[in-house]
C-alpha cells in the first residue's frame, strides 16, 4: 500500500509541476518523469498528463509515437525488424511473421506476455549483413526465429 501511495505522490507532483504547460517540451519531459514512476505510460497517465498540461490526450497519444523511448506498455524488450528491400529480400517478413506468432504479438506490437515489443523500421542500416533484426539497440544478421526466441527468453532470465 505504501508503494501506491509513493507513486501517486509522485505522480501528483510532476502533475502539479507540468500543470498548464503546453509547449511540447515540457509535454514530453512530463511523460517522461511520470514514465519514469510508472515503468511505462497507460491510458489512465496519458488521460491525467493530457488534463493537467491543457491539452488533448491525442496530442499526449501523438507524442508518444514520435518519441521511441516512450512506450505504452510495460514490456522489457524490444525487436525492431528490417523492412527495407534487402531485408525483405532475405525473408525479414517471413521472420517477423514468425516471431509475432510465437509471441503472440497483439496489434499495438505486444507479446501476450507484455514483456516484447515487436516493430519494424524501413531501415536499420546495415544492408551490407541482411536480414538484420535489432534486439534491445543491438543488430544481428542472418537469425532466425528459434535463434531470437532463445535470446529473449536468456534475456528475461537475466531479468
Amino acid at each position: 500500500m505504501q508503494l501506491f501511495n509513493e507513486k501517486e505522490s509522485q505522480t501528483n507532483e510532476i502533475l502539479k509541476y507540468y500543470a498548464g504547460r503546453t509547449d511540447q517540451e515540457s509535454v514530453v519531459e512530463m511523460l517522461r518523469e511520470l514514465q519514469d514512476v510508472h515503468g511505462f505510460i497507460s491510458p489512465s497517465v496519458k488521460e491525467m498528463a493530457a488534463q493537467a498540461a491543457g491539452v488533448k490526450v491525442s496530442l499526449i497519444q501523438a507524442i508518444i509515437k514520435r518519441i521511441p523511448s516512450l512506450k505504452e506498455a510495460p514490456y522489457i524488450h524490444e525487436i525492431v525488424f528490417c523492412t527495407g528491400k534487402n531485408c525483405l529480400a532475405q525473408g525479414n517478413m517471413d521472420l517477423l511473421g514468425e516471431v509475432r506468432k510465437r509471441l503472440e504479438v497483439n496489434e499495438a506490437g505486444i507479446s501476450k506476455d507484455q514483456k516484447v515489443c515487436v516493430k519494424t523500421r524501413s531501415c536499420l542500416k546495415q544492408c551490407r549483413t541482411s536480414p538484420n533484426v535489432m534486439i534491445d539497440g543491438c543488430v544481428y544478421s542472418g537469425k532466425n526465429a528459434d535463434w531470437i526466441m532463445e535470446v529473449i527468453k536468456g534475456k528475461n532470465e537475466k531479468v
